[in-house]
Parts: structure tokens; C-alpha cells; sequence
């Protein structure tokens, strides 16, 4: 297990130094334009972290373009301790931007003080379950699936929920998102957010054990 996380680390540190570099930019472009609010500067770290939550799930299907899942699968190890180590992987990887939405939420005014800690397990929390479940998809689905009907929906879904957000609840902004934040009970959104990240990540790994013990290389893809 400890073999295979520090391989897959390593396999995804360049991809992860470029994601880190591109959220320095994208919080420095965000500086330079004036977005220099707190919940606007929050925003832009969270949002900047996504990118890095596609570095594993978007590895295993390199690794199956490449072949490379097929010699893994082939190792003297369980599927489900592979899966794990992905998914641990993503869960590392993730961490640095959950720690930077922290840090920069410990800089906020004291008008608009978050806990920093809530901040930081929050994001992991949510990093987490986008995370996993992009590697359950991409190990159970080929990428060419995932990029038609599927991804046509999420895009729609991101396009759309927003809307239908703001529509339902029209006082609904960052600052709103941030005061949430600064209310007694976010503990308890932390918490309920680490439940449901618990049964995400079970079913992930779930998912991704399985699909790696009946994986099979795709001929066409070498």
C-alpha cells in the first residue's frame, strides 16, 4: 500500500506544481483586477483547488491510454489496495489548496472572521468527494464515455444550478456563503459534510476495487 501511494505521488508531482503555479496566477490575476473582497479572495482559492482534484482522476485515464493501468492491475496486489492508494493520492494532493483556503480564511477582517479550521476541512471534505468520484468514473468509464451524454449534464448542471439558486433563495452570494460560515453551527455543516464525504469515499473506492479487478486494456488504445 505505502509502495504504491508513494508511486502514484511521485507519478502526479509535476501535475501537481503546475496546478499549484496556476493557482498562484489565478489569486495574483484576481489581485491585479481588484477582486481584493475577502469572500472574492476566498472564491478564487476554492475555486483555483478544482483543477488540482482532476490530477488523479484525469491520471488513470492517461494511465489507460498509456497501458500503464493494465500493467498496475497486473501487479501482486489487491485491487482494492490500489484503488486505495488513488484514491489517498487525491486525497494528499488535495490537502495544499484545503490548507490555502484556511490560511487565507484566518486573514479575513474580523468583521468577517470564518473559522479557519472549518474552512480547511471543509474544502478537503468537498475536494474529497469530487475527487473520488472522479476516480471511480474514470476507472469504471472510458473517457470517451464520460466526455458525451455524461459531461453534456454537468455542464448543464454547473450552468444551471446557479440560476436556479439564486432564483430560489435571491439573497444567496459569497458574503451570504461566508456569514453561513461565521454562524455556531458551522461545525455541524463540517460535519455533516464529513458524513457524506465518508459514504462518497466508501462508494468510490467501492466502485474503482472493482472495476480495477475486472479491468481489461483496450487493444484500440496502444
Amino acid at each position: 500500500m505505502h509502495a504504491l501511494l508513494r508511486l502514484e505521488l511521485q507519478r502526479q508531482r509535476p501535475m501537481a506544481v503546475r496546478m499549484a503555479l496556476l493557482t498562484v496566477i489565478v489569486v495574483g490575476v484576481f489581485f491585479a483586477a481588484g477582486k481584493r473582497a475577502p469572500a472574492e479572495l476566498l472564491a478564487a482559492v476554492l475555486g483555483s483547488g478544482l483543477g488540482a482534484l482532476l490530477i488523479v482522476p484525469m491520471g488513470v485515464s492517461r494511465d489507460k491510454m498509456e497501458g500503464t493501468l493494465d500493467f498496475i492491475c497486473g501487479l501482486p496486489v489487491e485491487p482494492r489496495a490500489i484503488a486505495m492508494s488513488r484514491l489517498m493520492a487525491m486525497a494528499i494532493l488535495a490537502a495544499p489548496w484545503a490548507i490555502a483556503a484556511g490560511v487565507t480564511a484566518a486573514m479575513l477582517p474580523a468583521a468577517t472572521r470564518v473559522d479557519p479550521v472549518a474552512v480547511c476541512v471543509f474544502a478537503w471534505i468537498v475536494a474529497l468527494i469530487i475527487g473520488a468520484c472522479g476516480v471511480a468514473a474514470l476507472t469504471c468509464f472510458e473517457l470517451e464515455t464520460m466526455l458525451g451524454a455524461p459531461m453534456v449534464v454537468l455542464v448543464i448542471t454547473f450552468a444551471v444550478a446557479p440560476r436556479i439558486v439564486r432564483t430560489l433563495f435571491p439573497g444567496v452570494s459569497s458574503d451570504t456563503a461566508l456569514r453561513l460560515l461565521q454562524q455556531p453551527t458551522a461545525p455541524l455543516l463540517v460535519g455533516s459534510c464529513l458524513a457524506v464525504g465518508a459514504i462518497a469515499g466508501g462508494t468510490a473506492l467501492w466502485a474503482t476495487a472493482r472495476a480495477l479487478a475486472s479491468y481489461r486494456a483496450d487493444p484500440s488504445h496502444h
